[in-house]
């Protein structure tokens, strides 16, 4: 038996950040449910994908009984949505679930053997961190789109967190762009892992909807918990190895071009009208105080644009899939952005002016 009163803003918002750790394709009916527990005066909300789980814990005032019931995620949070009043009584006995709030009432059937359930939990001895809500969630921002969608290139299809050198550095590449971001920790121990893009997510879910200011990180080395006030994401690493992101890091550059992110992103949003219907290939034409994008369709013409720079170092013309151009801007903060090439066939790197903890790596194609 447990039977407990909850307001409906309170239960609808904790069943909601749980079920987004569920599944679409789930061939264990249990992995469709959420797991209720009554645990040390508060009752958790557990669901899981066996990859990503979540741990929602439900501000109660009081409790009787301690039995668990696991019900369809769907089903209970369609109930609750639709509720008419905002206390709301729950109450498990006997496999059967009955929800009342006002008029309303609901007798579910709920799903036997609950000890199915797979609960996930990190090993308090793992190593612990914190890092600034705001400021994690920048970091994943500046970096996540950059990752593989392709699930089948499981190192890339994520995000790879290192921490070395006093450093927590995000890194994510699909192979033609890579993001980096970097932020000073007070940590001592080096470790990295990967995170599917997939946990992060409901990483991300998670890091915009709380109003906790910092967020608690254990690492375990097969999991990696995040804690936001009364909501616990644990997410398992992937068994992968990263690529050697510093390898296609620049050393030295030959051309250095400063010019305004708006008159860029505008000029290239332009010729692209053209290249999309075309080769999905802008040239840029690099000489002392200009820049020259221009791309060509061979059934629909050409476009020309061309916007000042500040140029420092050789003339240059190289080529690049816009697309890849493109999506660093919308993540760069600054007003003056640089590009810093070594060559026309070596990898380009974007950051803001002051730099900024983060940059931007994008390989040319050829002409």
């Amino acid at each position: 038996m447990l039977k407990f009163t909850v307001s409906k803003s309170e239960i609808e918002k904790k069943i909601s950040i749980a079920s987004s750790a569920i599944g679409s394709r789930t061939v264990d009916p249990i992995l469709q449910c959420l797991l209720f527990k009554p645990l040390n005066g508060h009752i958790n909300i557990y669901a899981t994908d066996l990859q990503t789980s979540v741990i929602s814990q439900v501000q109660v005032g009081e409790y009787e009984g301690n039995d668990a019931f696991a019900v369809d995620a769907e089903l209970v949070d369609d109930i609750v949505r639709n509720l008419p009043e905002d206390e709301v009584i729950f109450e498990y006995s006997n496999g059967k679930l009955l929800v009342r709030s006002g008029k309303a009432k609901y007798n579910i059937t709920t799903v036997s053997d609950i000890e199915r359930f797979p609960i996930v939990d990190t090993d308090e001895s793992g190593v612990k961190f914190s890092v600034e809500t705001s400021i994690l969630e920048e970091m994943l921002d500046k970096v996540s789109f950059c990752a593989s969608s392709e699930s089948a290139m499981r190192a890339l299809n994520g995000v790879y967190w290192e921490i070395h050198g006093g450093f927590l550095r995000l890194v994510a590449s699909d192979g033609y762009r890579l993001g980096l971001a970097e932020q000073k920790l007070n940590l001592e121990n080096e470790f990295d892992f990967i995170i599917a893009l997939k946990s992060i997510k409901e990483l991300e879910k998670l890091l915009s909807s709380t109003t906790e200011p910092v967020v608690n990180i254990t690492y375990d080395h097969s999991l990696v918990s995040f804690n936001a006030g009364d909501v616990t994401i644990i997410v398992r690493t992937v068994e992968e190895t990263f690529p050697d992101y510093k390898r296609v890091l620049p050393k030295a550059f030959k051309t250095r071009v400063i010019l305004n992110l708006d008159d860029f992103s505008e000029a290239l949003k332009r010729v692209m009208v053209i290249s999309k219907r075309g080769n999905e290939k802008v040239q840029l034409k690099i000489t002392d105080d200009l820049m020259e994008l221009t791309s060509q369709s061979s059934d629909f013409g050409e476009a020309v644009e061309s916007i000042p720079i500040t140029k420092d170092g050789e003339d240059l013309i190289v080529n690049f899939n816009p697309k890849f151009l493109n999506e660093p801007l919308k993540h760069i903060d600054e007003k003056e952005i640089e590009f810093n090439f070594v060559d026309n066939l070596s990898p380009l790197q974007i950051n803001p002016r002051n730099v900024g903890g983060y940059i931007y790596i994008v390989l040319p194609v050829r002409a």
